[in-house]
């Protein structure tokens, strides 16, 4: 009865063995065994090999695979973000990058790159952002990775075990604010509650983690650096130079020289045209050059603000009411809980709609404005692109001239947006401009796109990233790289004074010029009040960039200039010899008055000088041709200084980086012409003193083709205990810096393959085919 009774409980089980039974005698035992053995032969088949020919296996991938599952699980990536080096008070970037490229596929975010590269600047890593971007563009699964470095740990045999990788997550998570508290325990305990994963593996797979995490940095960390070096870097950094100086610029007397003739004007071209301005060599100590940088030349419609204002309608007493009622949260202060007493506890209060109420209707007023600009020019791009409607713009088969010939006009576009709004546009066409052309000038260089995210790109470095320049680089959270005649914006003004839509029509890259008669135009987009009143009498013309006046580089005027600045040196030299002689008999403030009257340049004021952009080094002193200048705490660049300017700057071209040495925003060629002159100035004071004892002084500097009269000089020097006790300190930040440096480099997808010379098994059949000689007719 019990034997009926389990049949029936357990009939379909019994029916499966005994189909299973009959199958294998159906179709022989052989077969069946073949079968399972090909299933198993295909998770373990080769599917590349790394290091040494070593095999790779799909069950390896597979179990790389699961591994990165449980970081993820575990939530890795908040452990890896929040390890730091508590002495510099910064986030560590080896195990942030590490955690970018193995577990970023969901969760990163523009704001986290952008913090990244706000950490690389401010502590002075020599680090690019396109070696950052690198990281994203990942060639292979995240799983390749994975399996390369782990091996690459184990060779050099680095290994943590379960037990010390258990007692550091132990430490550290309960310090994780991601975790909100969580202790090891929980945190562990519910991936394995959840996933049914054992505890032992969690640990081998962390334990993994950070065994690349160590090896990456003893690699990273491996060069010494000697006693001469950092007595070298200490003086660099901690000595300072004071200097009160009057420069004698040749070019004040340039004017008065007589012109060159055409043989020499050609003879010094020729000699210099294969340099950029401002190179400065042994060959060329005054950095002459006449070589033309990248350029590009712009199409754009733009708007001021302003005029739109003119066209929007304020917001009502009700809109603003109702913004305050939504948003009251925004509108708090913390006061007193006793009115009478300032010293009680405080509380958070809501400020009244009446005392909000003028704040609430200006930055509505503005939202509108923004709105209407932003909706006025995508319009006017609509408008230039309805021929492209059909067509993918971003198609590498389109080429430049089919899209020129496909897209509107501007001016036309323009004049129509005129009649419908009524408003004021501005259209035309810049002329051939530079990177540091554009980043200086006043409205172009602070035209800037709005990125993926909420981040921000300049106008200069998007318009040089057009495959044509190559010159600049736009990261995966930035935008898509434009193309020649490609609508690029709404741009807009960190000031909030302009939008505009632009496009690129003309792309040169940097060449020698093509003869000493070259000249182009460098006009940039222009709001003249002489458009503004054309305006007024025809209300629907489109304002003219094509001024008379408009600004034109010539490389014939450019050459004759730098000759005339030439031979203005020796009267220079007699000027500045004079000066000092005058100022020590009669004081410097007498004799600058003086020299202004004699020599002072007697120009106009310039109506157009709301138009110029403002110096970011602009040194507060009156308006004179000659100045006392007081320059304190200055500091030798070092090499390393301009190397970092130099990778920081690569992607961002015409870009001004703070030099704190200088204590001025520079340019890389300006950085170093800079450090030639700290260092001139520096060598006027004998090492066995803190300053000159024959002062004044008059010092020549061929870079600038200047002369300094040198009223005051003093160095503070590093004393042999202020060296002894900053040593430790300087020998761990360099290090640290060199680390943190090479980061970005032992991470990079590319050079991670490469060191495990991973490659797939089809990849080494098709270069043994390509190899492979092709069979003679005979042969067949």
């Amino acid at each position: 009865m019990n034997l009926v009774k389990w049949f029936r409980k357990n009939n379909k089980k019994v029916m499966a063995v005994v189909v299973i039974v009959i199958l294998f005698g159906f179709i022989g035992g052989g077969t069946f065994l073949q079968y399972l053995s090909r299933r198993a032969t295909g998770l373990h088949s080769v599917v590349a090999h790394f290091a040494d020919n070593r095999e790779v296996t799909r069950y390896d991938l597979t179990m790389a695979q699961e591994q990165l599952r449980i970081l993820r699980m575990a939530d890795a990536d908040a452990l890896l973000r929040n390890i730091g080096v508590p002495l510099f008070k910064t986030a560590d970037l080896h195990p942030l990058l590490l955690g970018e490229l193995l577990l970023s596929e969901q969760r990163t975010s523009p704001t986290f790159v952008n913090q990244i590269q706000q950490m690389i600047r401010t502590n002075d890593y020599r680090i690019s952002e396109s070696q950052i971007n690198d990281i994203y563009r990942r060639s292979m699964p995240g799983e390749i990775y994975w399996y390369c470095l782990t091996n690459e740990a184990k060779f050099a045999g680095v290994r943590i075990s379960n037990e010390n990788t258990g007692k550091l997550l132990a430490r550290a998570i309960p310090q994780i604010p991601d975790f909100r508290g969580a202790t090891y325990s929980q945190l562990i305990g519910s991936v394995v509650k959840h996933s049914g994963i054992p505890e032992e593996k969690i640990l081998t797979t962390f334990g993994e983690l950070l065994s690349i995490l160590e090896y990456a940095k003893m690699s990273c960390s491996s060069e010494d650096i000697t006693s001469s070096q950092i007595m070298h870097r200490v003086s660099r950094e901690r000595e300072t130079i004071d200097v009160n100086f009057v420069k004698f610029d040749s070019s004040v007397f340039a004017e008065t020289q007589s012109e060159p003739n055409q043989e020499r004007i050609v003879e010094h071209f020729n000699r210099y045209k294969k340099f950029f301005a401002g190179v400065v060599s042994e060959e060329n100590p005054y950095g002459f050059g006449y070589k033309l940088a990248d350029r590009v030349q712009l199409e754009y419609i733009a708007c001021r603000l302003d005029d739109i204002s003119k066209i929007v309608t304020p917001p009502t007493h009700e809109e603003a009411e109702e913004y305050y009622q939504k948003n009251r949260a925004q509108f708090t202060e913390e006061v007193a809980s006793d009115p009478n007493d300032p010293n009680s506890p405080l509380t958070e209060r809501i400020k009244s709609y009446a005392e909000v109420a003028a704040i609430i209707s200006k930055g509505l007023l503005q939202n509108k404005i923004n709105s209407k600009a932003k909706s006025v020019l995508n319009e006017a791009k609509e408008l230039t692109e309805a021929d492209l409607q059909d067509i993918d713009t971003a198609s590498d088969d389109l080429s430049a001239e089919e899209l020129k010939q496909r897209v509107g006009d501007y001016e036309t576009a323009a004049e129509e947006l005129i009649k419908k709004y009524k408003v004021t546009l501005y259209t035309g066409q810049t002329g051939q401009l530079g990177a540091a052309d554009m980043m200086a000038d006043e409205y172009l260089g602070r035209l800037y796109l709005s990125g993926y995210g909420g981040s921000f790109v300049g106008l200069t470095q998007i318009v040089f990233a057009i495959d044509e320049l190559g010159l600049s680089e736009l990261g995966p959270h930035d935008m898509s790289k434009p193309r020649m005649y490609g609508n690029i914006g709404p741009v807009r003004d960190i000031l909030g004074r302009i939008m505009a839509v632009v496009r690129v029509i003309e792309a040169e890259k940097a060449s020698e010029p093509e003869s000493i008669n070259q000249s182009f135009s460098t006009r940039t987009l222009d709001f003249e009040t002489g458009d503004e009143q054309a305006n007024e009498a025809e209300p629907n013309r489109v304002p003219s960039p094509d001024l008379e006046n408009q600004d034109v580089f010539s490389v014939q005027e450019k050459a004759t200039e730098d000759l005339k600045r030439l031979a203005a040196m020796e009267t220079t030299r007699k000027c500045a010899e004079e000066f000092i002689e005058l100022a020590v008999k009669n004081g410097w403030e007498s004799t600058l008055q003086k020299f202004n009257e004699l020599y002072g340049r007697q120009e106009e004021e310039d109506s157009n000088e709301a138009n110029v952009s403002a110096d970011p080094n602009a040194i507060n002193v009156p308006d004179e041709t000659f100045n006392l200048v007081n320059s304190t705490n200055l500091q030798r660049i070092s090499r390393e200084t301009i190397a970092r300017l130099s990778v920081q700057s690569e992607d961002e071209p015409g870009a001004r980086l703070f030099v704190t040495e200088a204590q001025k925003w520079l340019l890389v060629n300006e950085a170093q012409i800079e450090r030639r002159f700290i260092d001139s100035l520096y060598s006027l004071v004998p090492q066995d003193s803190n300053t000159v004892d024959t002062v004044p002084v008059i010092m020549e500097f061929k870079p600038d083709m200047s002369y300094y009269c040198v009223k005051e000089i003093f160095v503070k020097r590093v004393h042999q205990g202020e060296y002894e006790q900053s040593k430790p300190l300087k020998v761990y930040t360099q290090e640290h810096i060199q680390s943190q440096s090479l980061a970005a480099v032992h991470f990079n997808p590319e050079n991670i393959l490469k060191r495990m010379n991973f490659r797939w098994v089809r990849e080494e059949e098709q270069a043994a085919d390509s190899n492979q000689p092709p069979e003679s007719e005979e042969a067949s």
